[in-house]
């Protein structure tokens, strides 16, 4: 008989749930709840693997071992999350017309795995605690058990189990699909239903926070309404703000809007760049309001509004990288993004002094330059492909060379697309 795999997209939409939901309502057993989303993961996973090798091969006593344990994990995850989030314990209650087929799994389990000579807690199965019935062994089914015994035509394994007072052991069929698999299957679709849900708690949370007025307008100062919208992503959606503790004791806030924030607050000194810079500015100040209505309709991952926020604020380079003549392009693209975004030093006298007195070569050795000074000089090996769309001035801080790398790439999509 052939398996057919268990269905990952049901953990991934079980996935996708529960974290939004554990963003916006606090749960005391998170890193419980985060190693119960790992177990279903690596379960899931795991027990596919060992479908491809039942299906390929002989039935092999690991197979057994290892769908068995991953299906028990998979009963005790689902049992965990209906205790936390609904706190429902009676096992009856969670599995409801399928606790029979978790029952026999559990005694098999038991026999198997945990407790071969002391399983006493399965009295309607027939193993209470008079202990009299225990578990010799569990082996592959062979040429010769089909041959002998028609009963057990259908296993894949045979259980074997001594009952006291009786000299003749008795042969338990088990079938990988009907016994394990199946199983397997019911606890996925108490997931699904689970998932389904905690949704409509979820929904509702998020109905609450949309009618929850955000005091902001167009009218009023744009670095107040970031700071605004700022502080509702904290309770709306915490996991878009990053941050970030280094080992010499510095804090840094990472966030797509603190970015546009530093951006919109920069002024050019030379009244002609301030003037293009503005273009620019009030295409990202438009984002920005754009970002602030989907954070009050509580509708940012569905609109993609963080996306294009970002899209706006880094500028792609292909245009650029396709019309360069240099064969290192792509290379040195990407290193000015990579390097100088990070950097809030003024690190292009260094840099030079490095280039004129090694070469191009010499400076890529590791350990020569700084990040900021490789990226700085891979932007004076191009500067040339900049200066139609933005002129950039080398003698101010590494930010502020790469707000005008971003406005000179702004303006080139522009004119090249």
């Amino acid at each position: 008989m052939r398996l057919n795999r268990l269905d990952i997209n049901i953990y991934s939409h079980f996935l996708q749930i529960i974290n939004r939901y554990m963003e916006l309502e606090k749960c005391e057993e998170e890193e419980k709840v985060n190693t119960a989303i790992l177990h279903v993961q690596y379960a899931i996973t795991d027990i596919n693997s060992q479908i491809e090798i039942f299906n390929s091969d002989a039935p092999q006593l690991s197979v057994y071992y290892q769908t068995m344990i991953k299906t028990d994990f998979l009963i005790n995850v689902v049992e965990t999350l209906y205790k936390i989030f609904f706190g429902l314990k009676d096992r009856g209650d969670i599995w409801k017309e399928n606790i029979h087929e978790i029952r026999t799994f559990r005694l098999y389990r038991s026999l198997t795995l945990a407790h071969p000579l002391e399983t006493t807690r399965y009295e309607k199965l027939g193993y209470g605690k008079e202990n009299d019935k225990w578990c010799e062994d569990i082996q592959p089914k062979n040429h010769m058990i089909n041959i002998f015994y028609n009963d057990l035509q259908d296993a894949d394994y045979v259980m074997f189990i001594k009952e006291k007072g009786r000299q003749e052991t008795a042969k338990v069929p088990i079938s990988v699909q009907n016994d394990i698999i199946s199983v397997a299957e019911i606890a996925l679709k108490r997931l699904e239903y689970f998932t389904k849900e905690l949704e409509k708690k979820l929904v509702l949370i998020v109905e609450k926070m949309k009618n929850k007025s955000i005091p902001v307008s167009e009218d009023m100062n744009i670095q107040e309404y970031i700071q605004i919208i700022l502080s509702e992503l904290e309770t709306r959606y915490p996991n878009v703000i990053e941050k970030i503790e280094y080992e010499d004791g510095r804090k840094e806030t990472y966030c797509t809007l603190i970015e546009a924030s530093k951006m919109l607050a920069y002024v050019f000194d030379e009244k002609e760049k301030e003037e293009k810079y503005g273009q620019y500015k009030r295409e990202i100040r438009e984002a920005v309001y754009y970002y602030g209505q989907c954070v009050q309709n509580m509708n940012l991952e569905e609109t993609e509004a963080e996306e294009h926020l970002s899209s706006i604020l880094r500028p792609s380079a292909s245009v650029l990288i396709e019309k360069s003549k240099d064969e290192q392009a792509n290379y040195k693209y990407g290193k000015i993004e990579t390097y100088l975004s990070m950097s809030n030093e003024r690190s292009f006298d260094t840099a030079m002094r490095k280039l004129n007195e090694l070469s191009y070569d010499d400076c890529k050795i590791g350990c020569v330059c700084t990040n900021a000074e490789w990226g700085l000089i891979q932007l004076w090996e191009i500067k040339e492909e900049f200066t139609p769309y933005f002129s950039i001035d080398f003698n101010i801080t590494d930010k502020k060379i790469y707000y005008q790398y971003l406005t000179a790439l702004y303006f080139a999509n522009k004119n090249l697309k």
